[in-house]
């Protein structure tokens, strides 16, 4: 009977390979699966057996094709991906921004130079300093709009963090999930393919959130840190992140993780969408925000003491032409109440007299001291600005799309070793339907040699 039960073996072992290319076939289109393989190995014969061919084949296990050094650089692209789409998407919006007419402290600034410019013709006129009062107003307006539009952006990004940090903590907690459950199953002896695959796909999307790194442990569970090293889960412990704001703007925050009751501050960079958020804020969106503040105080200062030092039509002292809060100057920027007559265009009042106008003039030059624009006029630190946020803007999308490249060719490189592969499941099917068939063949060839021992007696 053994030739029966060697044919009986191999035609369990084929229907396990046939069961194992059905479920690679049926996945052919699930995003993140990882094909398997049933792996087969000869009997061999028992000790006292004699001279034997062997006891048939057995399936010692199904193997999940997979690299995980590939899989990590899937994972490390995707944080970089990430980081240069977050970042690329907030700096090419700043850059609509400062590009568009309706925000250009440029335009503003142009406008009201004219105005004052062709009030120095006449500087009597009534309707000539009106217009330099409407073009003022519209100045004004336009910093305190692009400096509300800034801190929009600054809320909105803070909003980011918190909604970030939410999907990280939940993806952290189904992580240690699935690492429990892979290390029951290992001790069970069951195919953990389908967890290790849900586990992956996880920590894909957390790379997307949070630059990682993993270490394999014995157990099958995976350890997973920040890259700078803080723990985020060991077994089926989870860390919990957390944003701490800073004491002095609300919209920004320190990054810490609770682990295991203790707490670990962030002190480097942490990589993916959540530390685009923190580089541009800190690097682009804030400077920026300070240099215009300085713009708005310093070019209002300058031309409120030109005017402290001339008489108005009615001969009265010169009166300043804008106000705004020390503690932030672009967007509370306004035009002060003054009356056309009430401009201070001359220093001693009489009504044709320009000398004071023409000193207002000639602050379109005057070098104001701008944080991280060093000293230059209000029109070239504005354009300035824009020329630098474009230039960077350019390059967040040049970052992108190499980044973008890199990631592609890490999931080409993972779906070439780990996607299913319609041919070579379709040849598989046939290898071992052909297998089956063939030790169908060998039970009836058996069951005939029975049946003519039998009729012997």
């Amino acid at each position: 009977m053994s030739i029966i039960n060697i044919a009986l073996s191999g035609l369990n072992a084929n229907k396990v390979a046939l069961d194992v290319t059905s479920q690679n076939v049926a996945n052919v289109n699930t995003p993140g699966y990882s094909r398997q393989q049933a792996t087969m190995a000869s009997v061999s014969a028992t000790k006292y057996a004699g001279i034997s061919a062997g006891n048939g084949v057995e399936i010692t296990g199904i193997r999940r094709v997979t690299d995980q050094y590939v899989v990590r650089q899937t994972w490390l692209t995707n944080s970089q991906q990430a980081f240069s789409d977050s970042y690329s998407t907030n700096i090419s919006q700043m850059e609509s921004m400062l590009s568009s007419d309706a925000f250009s402290i440029s335009t503003g600034l142009d406008d009201l130079y004219a105005a004052l410019n062709d009030a120095s013709v006449k500087p009597e006129s009534l309707p000539l300093r009106q217009q330099v009062l409407n073009e003022s107003e519209a100045l004004s307006n336009r910093f305190s709009t692009l400096s509300e539009s800034l801190l929009s952006q600054h809320r909105d990004l803070s909003g980011q963090r918190t909604a970030v940090i939410a999907e990280v903590n939940s993806l952290l907690g189904n992580i240690a999930d699935v690492n429990m459950k892979l290390s029951e199953l290992q001790s069970s002896g069951g195919n953990p393919s389908q967890l290790q695959d849900e586990r992956d796909r996880l920590i894909g999307e957390l790379s997307s959130r949070v630059d990682i790194r993993t270490t394999e442990q014995q157990n099958g569970s995976l350890q997973v840190t920040l890259a700078t090293g803080q723990p985020l889960v060991l077994g089926e412990d989870a860390a919990q992140l957390k944003a701490v704001p800073d004491a002095g703007d609300p919209y920004l925050a320190e990054l810490h993780v609770d682990f295991a009751g203790q707490n670990f501050a962030i002190t480097g960079d942490v990589g993916a969408q959540l530390g685009a958020i923190g580089q541009y804020q800190t690097e682009v969106l804030l400077p920026d925000y300070q240099a215009l503040d300085d713009m708005a105080a310093q070019l209002a200062d300058e031309i409120n003491t030109v005017l402290a030092g001339g008489k108005d039509l009615l001969g009265n002292a010169g009166q300043s032409l804008f106000s705004y809060d020390p503690s932030n100057p672009a967007s509370s920027l306004k035009k002060t109440g003054l009356s056309a007559e009430e401009l201070a265009f001359s220093a001693d009042g009489t009504p044709g007299n320009n000398d004071v106008l023409q000193q207002l003039i000639e602050t379109s030059n005057t070098q104001l001291t701008i944080t991280g624009y060093g000293n230059m006029s209000a029109h070239d630190t504005f354009s300035s600005m824009v020329g630098q946020t474009a230039i960077k803007a350019r390059q967040a999308i040049s970052d992108f799309n190499a980044a973008t490249a890199l990631h592609d060719q890490a999931v080409a490189t993972r779906d070439s070793m780990s996607a299913v592969n319609q041919d070579e499941e379709a040849a598989n099917l046939m290898t071992y339907s052909n297998a089956y068939q063939a030790n169908m063949k060998v039970i009836s060839t058996a069951n005939e040699l029975f049946n003519t021992v039998l009729q012997l007696f």
